[in-house]
């Protein structure tokens, strides 16, 4: 059964206390990067790290285009960086959008790095897209722009002879995820009924997105036979200071001062997991803490293996019916780019 347990409570309690990230060293120098969501929080300390890091090309993807030519200005007065910075519109609310953004890009010169920050924390049932919105914007529109963006990502990595990367950022909340839904016949269908939970809506989306990363690799792995030109992982950042969830309740605002990262420390975490000199070992992967982590434990056992199949096989429908084609090449077709 999924759901959290008491030794992963603890083990993020100790991970929380225990373990401060270091300064990112990982060179960018050359490189065109993308950051989803790089306009606040954790996607702009992110952004300002791979700046520092002499990225040559460097995307803030964002929905308000004023809001991420704020964070550009930031960035360029804290880091004095020559990094070529643009800010493009991407609202991960709206499907034409997602694949507005992903046309764009087929027309860079190299894409060397995708981190998909971008996310929302529901506070109350909405229906974005057909979706409830946080499945619409967390899972959905998250694994259409991988999708979308892995042309790219492989036409460089064949070009330039190296591993492109993409992360999608999930949590360790996603081994607290109780996905009560995968018991329906159609569990996005089943996913659309109004929350009662929307913490626990949050967590569902988290582990929704490390199973299609471990899917989508295994895909691509099998495709190249084991010769991979794109990495993809998941990662956590841990529980950083945010905007995502602010701390209302006296017990969570003293929670955040004892267990918190800074959102600087999360950052370094996030740069990490799109770093080039760290891509080996990580293809399909659970990055927590900077290293190689199991997921939720659920998913190695046979309920979370046929759950993590059936969520492959009904978001890839999903998706198909947005993007045909996209994915005909993870069903073994022929690629339909």
């Amino acid at each position: 059964m999924p759901g959290p347990t008491l030794s992963s409570g603890l083990n993020l309690i100790h991970k929380q206390l225990t373990y401060h990230p270091p300064q990112p060293t990982s060179s960018f120098e050359g490189q065109t990067v993308i950051v989803t969501g790089g306009n606040a929080g954790l996607g702009r300390e992110a952004s300002r790290h791979m700046a520092q890091l002499n990225a040559q090309r460097l995307i803030i993807a964002c929905r308000t285009v004023s809001k991420g030519e704020e964070a550009k200005k930031w960035i360029l007065e804290q880091t004095s960086s020559r990094t070529n910075i643009e800010v493009w519109q991407l609202n991960m609310s709206d499907y034409g959008s997602v694949k507005a953004f992903a046309q764009r890009a087929k027309g860079l010169e190299r894409l060397d790095a995708v981190l998909e920050n971008a996310g929302s924390w529901p506070t109350r049932f909405e229906m974005l897209e057909g979706h409830e919105a946080t499945i619409t914007v967390n899972v959905i529109s998250t694994c259409l722009l991988a999708y979308l963006l892995l042309p790219k990502l492989e036409e460089t990595g064949r070009k330039h002879g190296i591993t492109t990367r993409l992360s999608i950022v999930s949590s360790d909340l996603h081994k607290f995820a109780t996905l009560k839904a995968r018991a329906a016949k159609n569990i996005f269908e089943e996913l659309k009924v109004e929350a009662t939970d929307y913490d626990g809506r949050y967590n569902d989306t988290k582990l929704l997105v490390v199973m299609f990363i471990r899917k989508l690799a295994a895909a691509i792995s099998k495709q190249h036979a084991g010769n991979d030109q794109v990495s993809l992982n998941a990662m956590s950042p841990g529980w950083c200071d945010s905007a995502l969830k602010p701390p209302k309740t006296f017990g969570e605002r003293t929670a955040q001062r004892l267990l918190q990262r800074s959102t600087d420390e999360g950052a370094r975490l996030l740069v990490d997991a799109v770093a080039a000199d760290k891509v080996a070992g990580r293809n399909g992967q659970y990055i927590s803490e900077g290293q190689v982590r199991q997921a939720a434990a659920w998913l190695y056992c046979r309920e979370g293996q046929t759950t993590e199949d059936k969520v492959w096989t009904e978001l890839n429908a999903i998706l198909e019916s947005i993007e045909p084609g996209c994915t005909h090449w993870a069903e073994g077709e022929e690629r339909k780019w």
